[in-house]
């Protein structure tokens, strides 16, 4: 080639087919005249196809390193050869996107051989990138991650988009004849069997022929059967060449959607002796039903599924449907990087802040500050990334550190939890002490002896317990809570100068002792207690000290109650009595039983919530104890 300069073709005849959309069309050379050319020298071989051979040659006048593919010499006397390798040129080099790689000439040697120059590409088939990440190989999955796969395919779809607006179907668009260049380039190349708007080229029906590949890789088909099987559509498998359209390519893009997002071929090789048409039937088109660990997005999934329709119909309609399906989901990727970041950052200040509150040197007042800092920068780092396990991890560190000096919210939370208490002791108190009040008609009904220093006294005290429970529901504070138990104290130990020690008081100094020790503070708790305790050794011994009538006798080896007061009407008073300790007995069991299960709900509340926020993390974080407890 270098000391026979070929001589320079140029085009004679013509024929145009329409394009759609008002694009420029293609236009296909019938023959060339012989021209002078002494531009390309240097030949070294890159690479060989079906029916040419790829070197690489230096363009002299501009003084550069080009591609130039020449036809077999065994092909040079096939007419129908010689034709396909100058529409290969021809569609090539008019369909000029970035995608596709330019054609800067096409020739003839002196010895009748055909070549053209096109630029020199350089980078990683996609086919052979997608066979190392099959392989795991870890050097090529950093080098080529998910993301700048897609953003290569999606750049493939808008150069087929282009061809087809110009009324090209390529029909062979495989992994195999996709580059990616190291600096971000990507070209879909091998247009030698593409479809020129209505050209008319009947091949024969592939169904007919049963294929068995030579290896895993599936070449294109020579003679008569175009494209590549597995990534063909089924209208070409089955030979309707007349079917052949847009839609077609978008076929064998999906099946590479398909590969790319597996690392496994759509369409696995047919058995032998197996039409390849019938390799359609039953196949499942969904990724991650076949392949459930290669994690793929139920988005980029629904737009596989598009693609790979069987039915020609019911396919996307065009690649750009399928490059804006794709730029949509990139998009979301990148938001979701940004996020991802964003989310680092604010992890970074979080955990800085914890390290400071949990090391303990902090006052008080800033401890607080830093650990109000430290969550509010996990809100904000888990709001743009919930699965970010660096915050996850600092939530639960402070979380199950709580603060050894309480925030002035929670002091307060706290005193509005208290008034709701004391208002519901209040209520309590009403219940209580109204249903004491209206017992002094049943006390009415035994006979009364002494209505000023027994009765009405006694009955004075429970009525000023009554109004103490009515301010305290409507006004919660610990004095008139107090106040209700010095009444309603007091109105117990005056019980004794009407029934003695033995029969009323414990049971009423008991109830009051029980109920008024759930009061929050302590100081308050010991006051009932001792008050109670003193109130009983009063009923007891007051007799002795002058303070109560004599209302018990013991001779015999008995004992004798008599009251003052009222009368004791045998039945009626055991009914009495018996209706009025039953009483007690319920209040009591059933307020310890609230407080039982108000505790067994606080207990399970707290440990579900230790539970879920251990489950935060991931068993890897718990594991080595970094997420602290």
């Amino acid at each position: 080639m270098g000391s026979q300069p070929p001589p320079r073709l140029t085009p004679t005849g013509t024929k145009y087919t329409p394009a759609p959309s008002g694009a420029t069309p293609v236009v296909l050379a019938d023959s060339f005249e012989a021209g002078h050319n002494d531009r390309y020298m240097s030949p070294s071989p890159l690479g060989e196809g079906g029916m040419g051979v790829i070197s690489q040659v230096r363009d002299q006048r501009i003084g550069r390193d080009i591609a130039l593919k020449q036809l077999k010499p065994e092909a040079m006397s096939d007419a129908r050869a010689r034709r396909r390798f100058m529409r290969e040129a021809c569609v090539q080099g008019q369909l000029e996107h970035p995608a596709i790689v330019p054609v800067y000439d096409l020739s003839a040697g002196s010895d009748g051989s055909l070549f053209f120059t096109m630029k020199r590409v350089r980078g990683k088939s996609l086919g052979d990138i997608l066979k190392a990440l099959a392989a795991a190989d870890s050097a090529t999955a950093q080098q080529f991650s998910r993301r700048r796969l897609l953003t290569a395919f999606s750049q493939v779809c808008l150069s087929a988009h282009y061809a087809h607006e110009r009324g090209v179907v390529h029909r062979d668009i495989k992994p195999a004849n996709i580059m990616l260049g190291d600096y971000g380039e990507v070209y879909l190349l091998d247009w030698g069997i593409a479809k020129v708007g209505g050209e008319d080229v009947q091949p024969t029906p592939m169904a007919t022929h049963p294929i068995e590949p030579a290896d895993s890789q599936l070449e294109t088909s020579e003679g008569d059967m175009l494209g590549t099987i597995g990534y063909m559509s089924p209208e070409q498998a089955r030979g309707d060449h007349a079917a052949v359209d847009s839609r077609s390519d978008v076929y064998a893009l999906g099946a590479i959607l398909f590969e790319l997002l597996t690392y496994r071929p759509l369409h696995e090789r047919a058995p032998s002796g197996k039409p390849f048409s019938r390799g359609f039937d039953g196949i499942e088109m969904r990724p991650s039903v076949r392949y459930p660990q290669a994690d793929v997005p139920p988005e980029l999934e629904q737009v596989c599924i598009a693609a790979t329709r069987i039915v020609q119909a019911d396919r996307l309609e065009s690649a750009r449907q399928l490059h804006v399906a794709i730029e949509a989901y990139l998009d979301g990727d990148r938001d979701l990087a940004l996020r991802q970041t964003s989310s680092a950052k604010h992890t970074e200040r979080a955990t800085a802040a914890a390290d400071e509150v949990l090391d303990g040197a902090l006052p008080a007042a800033d401890a607080t500050k830093r650990r109000a800092e430290a969550l509010n920068e996990v809100g904000k780092a888990l709001a743009l990334d919930p699965s970010n396990q660096g915050a996850l991890r600092t939530l639960v560190k402070l979380l199950t550190n709580p603060p050894k000096a309480v925030p002035a919210e929670v002091v307060d939370s706290q005193r509005a939890t208290i008034k709701r208490q004391i208002r519901v002791g209040g209520a309590v108190g009403i219940a209580v002490y109204a249903y004491v009040s209206l017992n002094a008609l049943f006390t009415y009904s035994l006979g009364i002896h002494d209505w000023t220093a027994g009765f009405l006294a006694a009955h004075a005290l429970w009525a000023g317990a009554l109004g103490a429970s009515v301010v305290t529901f409507l006004r919660p504070r610990y004095a008139s809570l107090f106040a209700m138990f010095l009444f309603g104290a007091a109105a117990s130990i005056w019980v004794t100068a009407i029934y003695s020690p033995q029969l009323m008081v414990p049971t009423f100094l008991t109830v009051h002792a029980a109920m008024f020790s759930l009061i929050g503070r302590p100081k308050l708790r010991l006051a009932v207690l001792l008050i109670a305790c003193g109130g009983w050794t009063l009923s007891v011994f007051g007799e002795y000290a002058g303070l109560f009538p004599s209302t018990v006798q013991y001779f015999n080896g008995g004992i004798f109650l008599s009251s003052p007061v009222i009368n004791f009407p045998g039945v009626v008073f055991t009914v009495y009595i018996y209706l009025a300790v039953l009483a007690m007995i319920a209040i009591v069991a059933v307020v310890v039983g609230k407080l039982r299960a108000s505790y067994a709900s606080a207990d399970l509340q707290l440990r579900l919530q230790a539970w879920q926020l251990h489950q935060l993390v991931s068993a890897s974080a718990t594991a080595d104890g970094s997420a602290g407890t």
